[in-house]
């Protein structure tokens, strides 16, 4: 099975009709057996603020960059 995400629903209705077969379902879209169409609404991802990654970024200078973040 697949399984696509779409930014919006309506994109995601886009994406479901190019893959053939569309039966609606509640959030998503089944295209055919092996497919499956769903959709986000709203911001799925935010920047982590600096001192996520060092506390001593919270009150950072200019003379501290750039500001190394770890993974």
């Amino acid at each position: 099975m697949r399984v696509f995400i779409a930014e919006k629903p309506a994109l995601g209705q886009v994406i479901a009709e190019a893959l053939g077969t569309v039966i609606r379902k509640d959030g998503y879209f089944e295209c055919g057996s092996n497919n499956i169409v769903t959709w986000c609404v709203g911001h799925l991802l935010e920047l982590a603020p600096p001192e996520v990654h060092n506390p001593d970024y919270k009150n950072w200078v200019q003379a501290d960059l750039p500001l190394k973040l770890r993974p």
